[in-house]
């Protein structure tokens, strides 16, 4: 019989016996399922690993097409730039101006000066000036309690006070788009008119409607009466401005005159007026020659209606303070 290392392991109550070769086998176990386990964990980790570099590739490619697009957005919005300030430029040499590229989109518009014909052509597309003689403001723009319904809500325009059948005349030119009683907002009696370029007025409350839906309008025309129809506890007329079917506050375009035009620049922040002055330049170069603009003092002769140039009315069918603005 060979020779054998015997481990022995005694307690009180027995003793066990162990041979070498079978605590080598039992390490070299051990051994196998340490290995067998680290490699399972490495295995493992490396899976995870190859999982969320798949997911980093993908954030990688989805964040390369966002800054594709930003960039491409990014662009746009220069080439936009550019060619606003090569209208705004066109625009400093039609008035006389400088072109001051050096200053400020907003310095550069502050710096313009319109000639009568572009002036005239601005007050006959935007809004400006009273729809009737101003006695008063019995409610304001913005949230306030609803006067009938005692809810909170927003007004979208202001409140004018007039008594019954004082003539409302439009605040400039535009195409009849409503005519009649409109029960669905309350406002009774309502004329609604489209001065295009996304400008539109609205005349709530009326006791009488003196247009019809596509007549043409000249500002100062008559568009009906004042009254109380709708949802109303008093005559009066509820006057709306909207630009691209968002409510402005009506009540800086009611003091708006030719001589401060600039002043509406800083009220009124929802209209883009760089591009839209760009826009009554290029409209005003269009329609006359620099080399034949009249002169302020002079007007077109009149028509039947009255004169298309300008925005003068006699009493029965014009506001005095729109067209003096």
């Amino acid at each position: 019989m060979k020779h054998k290392f015997l481990i022995t392991i005694t307690d009180t109550n027995r003793f066990r016996q162990y041979t070498l070769s079978q605590i080598i086998k039992w390490v070299m176990l051990g051994l196998f399922l340490i290995l067998l386990a680290g490699g399972v964990s490495a295995y493992l980790y490396l899976t995870w690993l190859e999982d969320a570099y798949e997911e980093a590739r993908l954030r990688q490619k989805v964040l390369e097409r966002n800054i594709a697009s930003l960039n491409g957005q990014i662009e746009k919005r220069q080439e936009a730039l550019e060619r606003l300030g090569d209208r705004l430029s066109d625009l400093e040499l039609f008035v006389g101006e400088k072109p001051g590229k050096e200053f400020s989109t907003p310095t550069r518009l502050r710096n313009v000066t319109l000639s009568a014909a572009q002036l005239s052509l601005l007050f006959a597309i935007v809004p400006s000036g009273e729809p009737l003689p101003m006695q008063g403001v019995t409610s304001a723009f913005g949230w306030r309690k609803h006067p009938i319904k005692g809810g909170r809500e927003f007004h979208a325009g202001i409140d004018l006070r007039a008594k019954h059948r004082k003539p409302v005349w439009t605040t400039a030119d535009g195409v009849v788009e409503y005519a009649g009683y409109h029960k669905r907002s309350g406002y009774g009696n309502l004329v609604i008119v489209d001065h295009g370029f996304g400008f539109k007025t609205y005349y709530g409350h009326l006791k009488k409607v003196s247009v019809r839906t596509g007549d043409t309008l000249i500002k100062g025309d008559l568009v009906g009466m004042s009254g109380n129809s709708g949802l109303s506890t008093a005559p009066h007329l509820h006057y709306e401005i909207r630009f691209l079917t968002r409510p402005l506050n009506p009540y800086p375009f009611l003091k708006w005159k030719k001589e401060s035009y600039r002043s509406i620049f800083k009220k009124v922040k929802k209209v883009p007026w760089e591009s839209f002055i760009a826009l009554i330049s290029h409209m005003a170069t269009q329609a006359i020659p620099p080399s034949s603009l009249p002169a302020p003092e002079s007007k077109a002769p009149s028509s039947a209606k009255g004169a298309s140039t300008s925005t003068e009315r006699s009493t029965e069918t014009s506001a005095p303070n729109a067209t003096s603005s």
